[in-house]
């Protein structure tokens, strides 16, 4: 597991919460909020993925992307 992994998958908990949050308040806009953060997580999670299975094929992130 690589720190793209972990962190979307941290992203997709942020957005829950702040999806669950927005809707007890009644505040839309943070529910909103909370989806575009939890695709962002995923994206970012399916992106880790990507790369641990390129791994094998010498293939790896360079620094500063």
């Amino acid at each position: 597991m690589n720190a793209d992994r972990l962190e979307g998958r941290y992203r997709q908990l942020k957005g829950r919460l702040q999806q669950i949050w927005g809707r007890m308040t009644g505040d839309r806009t943070l529910t909103l909020r909370g989806r575009a953060t939890e695709f962002a997580g995923a994206a970012q999670a399916s992106f880790g993925r990507a790369m641990d299975a390129a791994r094998p094929f010498g293939l790896r992130r360079r620094l500063g992307v």
